[in-house]
């Protein structure tokens, strides 16, 4: 890799706001290198709406045309697959070919990445921890070993190991204070063991270290905010949504939305009035009826439309049936599991406890599969008793 796409990578991997620019320019220093085009089509996908769908495949015509033209090292043309795969929501079979990737070159730093943010995704938490675990030895000594322990602690986290997460995650962060998501394992270790005033106190230490930080940094606000809720302290929740939550919305990130959303249902389950601010989601959410790029955000779009009663609302149960009928991995999740999701929130929304019920025994043993964190699925059950 040449060092303008190293830069890139160090910067993507740290959750840095200038790695789009940083992209760009490796893109810029090297046209023939099509790792660079390929990260492009990655971040683009990542963002998890329709019209950077769009920018990915039209990146990933260029590239499968400059492959069809002879260019493009073996390992290029295995990330070109990938996107490709990735377009098409294959995603199981995208998950196996990251691993092919990886059993030819365990440092592929890109596959690996990708492959954990599939995994989380999909909802299997022990194949995100274990493809990490795979392949860190590869890494000793490496200058990236330090982001490989941040994602294998957030692997153990979600596989329920604490003490291997809480571990490697300080060891991460030990070794750059800059990696935010090694910081993001532990402060879910202390939100999932109840350990609010440590978890506020973490945070609060690390947050210096983010200044650099993209949107991500806004969804360490948010487990800041949820130690506040367990702690009952409902005045500092609502700063911190009005002072740090709420302005990111303005960057339509998909995280963004999802992060105030379960804030303010969590809050009014706690019985707070929360006021008008249910209504700059849900304009936001008018915009995204129509995708169909990640079950868990078109879930999460929904809930401040039934919230304010949207007829938007209609749109995205319409994407949610034509989605649910397409033979690829999203679609099937949708089918077997989101249109139940989807049926409890309208049900709770209009106080149908029976139908509230029924659905939800529908799909409480499958949650998992709509991808996100435990902690995040936690506001299913929140509502669920709430309803």
């Amino acid at each position: 890799m040449t060092q303008a796409l190293d830069a890139a990578i160090d910067s993507y991997l740290a959750s840095r706001a200038d790695t789009p620019v940083l992209v760009r320019q490796a893109m810029a220093a090297e046209p023939d290198d099509l790792l660079a085009v390929c990260l492009m089509g990655y971040l683009t996908r990542l963002a998890g709406d329709r019209d950077n769908a769009e920018r990915s495949a039209a990146l990933h015509r260029d590239l499968a045309a400059r492959i069809a033209a002879g260019a493009g090292t073996e390992r290029e043309r295995g990330h070109v697959r990938a996107l490709g795969l990735w377009l098409d929501d294959r995603l199981h079979s995208l998950m196996a070919h990251f691993e092919t990737l990886l059993d030819a070159d365990p440092t592929d730093i890109l596959a690996l990445r990708m492959a954990h943010y599939l995994y989380f995704y999909d909802g299997d938490a022990a194949r995100m921890r274990d493809s990490v675990a795979a392949r860190l030895a590869d890494f000793a000594g490496h200058r990236l070993e330090g982001y490989v322990r941040g994602m294998l602690a957030f692997g153990h986290e979600e596989a329920g190991d604490y003490a291997a997460a809480e571990r490697h995650g300080r060891a991460a962060v030990s070794s750059n204070a800059h990696d935010i998501w090694a910081a993001h394992a532990v402060a879910h270790v202390m939100e999932m063991q109840g350990r609010d005033d440590e978890g506020i106190a973490w945070i609060r230490q690390q947050r210096p270290h983010w200044q650099g930080a993209n949107n991500f940094r806004c969804h360490l606000d948010w487990h800041e905010a949820l130690c506040h809720l367990d702690r009952g302290d409902l005045d500092a929740v609502l700063a911190l949504y009005d002072d740090a939550v709420a302005p990111a919305l303005e960057d339509d990130f998909y995280l963004d939305l999802c992060n105030a959303t379960s804030l303010l249902l969590r809050l009014e389950a706690r019985g707070v009035d929360v006021g008008d601010r249910w209504t700059p989601l849900a304009a936001l959410a008018e915009h995204h009826t129509g995708d169909r790029e990640l079950v868990f955000a078109s879930l999460h779009y929904l809930m401040p439309l039934l919230r304010t009663e949207n007829p938007h609302a209609d749109a995205l149960f319409a994407t949610l049936d034509a989605w649910s009928e397409s033979d690829t991995t999203q679609g099937r999740v949708v089918r077997e599991v989101a249109l139940n999701v989807a049926d409890f929130l309208a049900a709770a929304q209009r106080g149908d406890k029976a139908a509230a019920t029924e659905a939800f025994a529908g799909f409480r043993g499958n949650l998992h599969r709509i991808g996100g964190s435990h902690a995040q699925r936690d506001l299913f059950r929140i509502l669920a008793e709430a309803a």
